[in-house]
């Protein structure tokens, strides 16, 4: 007796339409490290130049306390600092190899440190203008430089982070992460927008106690300029995948350097340190 063998049911697995929870983990990680260095970079840069200008400075980890007869031009030093570092970083990535975490924790330290020089530029005309406007009133110049300055720092943060998206689509593990203008917003969202609003509540450790500076209630607003990364993301057309689905590892090394850097932080820098070294010991 013969009869019609029954047909094998085949299933294929779902497509995965998500980033890896690693790669959203080692985004995160590396954008709350770019907002704690370049908030470190911003008070070093203070504490430097008030040195060099004859004063004494001690830096804590939310803040530098200036001391002596300094002129408030010393409250630039962060942003030449920021400004300097950023943009040496902007020139340096494209040489970096491959798409994996140091990389992308890379671009988030860049990112975040124009971040921080770009919106002190923005905010020069606003108000007082913050240390950069009390730095910028030092100085003898031409009327209407601050508008020009501050023009130019909102074109160049606008600039940044709208190329930021074709950045970070470059990590996409699989071409179906950037095939349509959908599929990159997507991506752009779990890996970018996500982990930058996450991780500016993230850093807040770093920071504590914040009683004497003003760092911890301006963090909420530093995702906020990451919003025109993800506008632009559907619009990248030219974005480029592997066709074979590449992992990304867990990022246990980041995670355990976080975590000494927190504790360095509260540890040491919480009781403030003497920008001088000759004044340690």
């Amino acid at each position: 007796m013969t009869g019609d063998a029954p047909a094998e049911s085949t299933q294929s697995a779902p497509i995965r339409t998500r980033p890896g929870v690693s790669l959203v983990v080692g985004s995160l990680l590396g954008s709350t490290l770019g907002i704690v260095f370049a908030q470190f970079l911003d008070d070093l840069g203070d504490g430097l130049l008030a040195e060099i200008l004859g004063g004494d400075a001690v830096l804590y980890n939310n803040r530098v306390v200036i001391s002596g007869d300094v002129s408030d031009l010393a409250l630039g030093g962060g942003f030449v600092l920021c400004l300097f570092v950023g943009l040496v970083s902007l020139f340096a990535y494209p040489t970096l190899k491959g798409y994996g975490i140091p990389r992308l924790v890379f671009l988030w330290m860049l990112l975040h440190t124009l971040r921080q020089a770009l919106t002190q530029a923005l905010q020069l005309p606003i108000g007082d203008g913050g240390q950069l406007g009390l730095a910028y009133s030092t100085l003898d110049a031409p009327p209407g430089l601050e508008v020009a300055i501050a023009g130019g720092g909102g074109v160049g943060l606008l600039l940044i982070v709208l190329s930021a998206a074709t950045a970070f689509l470059s990590f996409a593990p699989h071409r179906r992460f950037v095939g349509d203008g959908r599929s990159r917003l997507m991506f752009v969202l779990w890996v970018a927008a996500i982990p930058a609003a996450v991780s500016a509540f993230a850093a807040i450790p770093y920071f504590l106690p914040d009683t004497q500076s003003l760092v911890i209630p301006t963090l909420p607003l530093v995702p906020l300029v990451f919003l025109a990364t993800l506008a632009a993301a559907p619009g990248i057309s030219a974005a480029s995948a592997p066709q074979d689905e590449k992992s990304t590892p867990w990022p246990w090394g980041l995670a355990i350097f976080m975590a000494v850097a927190l504790a360095l932080y509260l540890g040491v820098l919480a009781g403030g340190v003497s920008v001088d070294p000759r004044q340690w010991g």
